[in-house]
């Protein structure tokens, strides 16, 4: 399906008409987690979550849903939603629809939904119905989206969080999470190895940093384990569990996130070292070095513009996980400058330009290396992207020093 049928399929997620008196004080409704699972697409495959209020006596049918975002119609629309993206500033808001909507969607999307219904006081059910009424409205509704620290399920933790008077914080934070951002992120790519490579080079340290259960309810899943295993007390004093029942409303069986991230170091090893070994052939002279030399290009030019990309993701935007990202050991703009002796005829002037980049780029991976061979000192699990990148690396300076 294009995006622009997804965007038109989306469109009435808004549509039910929300007050901030839509919810009676005089008897409570019933609230239920939403957990919709993976699905096909880059934004879907971390899975989504809602909160449904549901009362029967007055008709109150709402599933409010922190991820409502529109990618626009026109050119101009897409390219601005494109370009807060990239900066890190994306705007978001809470959406409803009906459960009926809701289910029309998810089944057209192939993509399972499952329900909790939740243990609160009545009391607690009719104040969250009219926190999320309230963070409905036009004036309250949106905000800048962060794909780890501010998304649709922390917002929807938040939420629940509140009205468990700081329960569900308690409970889990300082407790380890089974892993990182990095971790969580790349087991849920692995049916895309494009993006699943882009975003490996992309994170920095902050993505590897330790994380406690609280943190890793970025994740829908996650959430909905911390709340199935939630007790809080009673009115007799008594522990009680927070869900007091689960209903599978959806079981599509289609797409699935694995367990862990796949160790393709092997593989990434392998193609990186056979790049390497054909931007040596660069050395022989004349036409028997061409194909070599137009590799290396390929590779000066491909690490070139990401060296720049990571820099301006660090410096230019609001992606707090590319910041001081060690990849730049590997990618760097230091390429351009060594064009000049990859293709030049004659020696250079030992101590030019592309002399003095490719000697530093060698000490950059150098560096970059062990940093990645020792993560727990460096603070950035990226092995993998140096088994891929820093035999071409280096292989480009020294064809560089080579003909210099």
């Amino acid at each position: 399906m294009s995006w622009r049928a997804a965007v038109l399929l989306l469109a009435p997620l808004v549509a039910p008409h929300v007050s901030a008196q839509t919810v009676s004080p005089s008897h409570a409704p019933e609230v239920y987690l939403v957990t919709m699972g993976p699905g096909e697409t880059v934004y879907e495959r971390y899975g989504h979550n809602a909160i449904w209020v549901r009362d029967t006596v007055d008709g109150t049918d709402i599933v409010y849903n922190y991820g409502t975002f529109d990618f626009g119609h026109s050119t101009a629309e897409v390219a601005r939603f494109v370009g807060r993206f990239a900066m890190g500033r994306p705007q978001y808001w809470l959406g409803t629809m009906t459960m009926a909507r809701a289910v029309e969607i998810y089944t057209y999307f192939k993509r399972d939904v499952e329900l909790q219904q939740l243990a609160l006081p009545a009391a607690k059910r009719i104040e969250l119905a009219q926190l999320l009424a309230t963070n409905a409205l036009p004036e309250n509704r949106v905000y800048t989206y962060d794909y780890f620290l501010d998304n649709c399920s922390t917002r929807v933790r938040d939420m629940l969080n509140r009205v468990l008077d700081g329960a569900l914080q308690e409970a889990t934070t300082g407790v380890p999470a089974e892993g990182s951002f990095r971790f969580h992120t790349h087991r849920s790519l692995t049916n895309d190895p494009p993006m699943y490579l882009g975003i490996l080079l992309a994170l920095g340290p902050a993505a590897d940093a330790p994380l406690d259960q609280w943190g890793e309810m970025f994740l829908p899943a996650k959430l909905q384990e911390r709340m199935r295993e939630l007790r809080v007390p009673g009115e007799d004093g008594r522990e009680l569990p927070v869900v007091a029942r689960e209903v599978r409303l959806l079981e599509m069986g289609v797409y699935r996130v694995e367990a862990a991230p796949p160790t393709w170091g092997g593989w990434l090893l392998l193609i990186g070292s056979a790049a390497a070994l054909l931007i040596l052939t660069g050395r022989a002279e004349g036409p028997a070095g061409v194909a070599g030399r137009v590799a290396a290009s390929v590779w000066l030019s491909l690490a070139g513009i990401g060296g720049m990309v990571l820099l301006f993701l660090w410096f230019a935007t609001n992606h707090v996980a590319a910041a001081w990202n060690h990849n730049l050991f590997f990618l760097t703009p230091l390429a351009f400058l060594m064009y000049g002796t990859v293709w030049s005829e004659r020696k250079r002037e030992a101590g030019g330009w592309g002399t003095r980049a490719a000697v530093l780029t060698i000490v950059l991976v150098g560096i970059g290396t062990v940093l990645a061979f020792f993560p727990n000192y460096g603070g950035q699990w990226n092995l993998q992207v140096a088994a891929l990148v820093a035999p071409p690396a280096v292989a480009s300076a020294l064809l560089s020093l080579r003909r210099a």
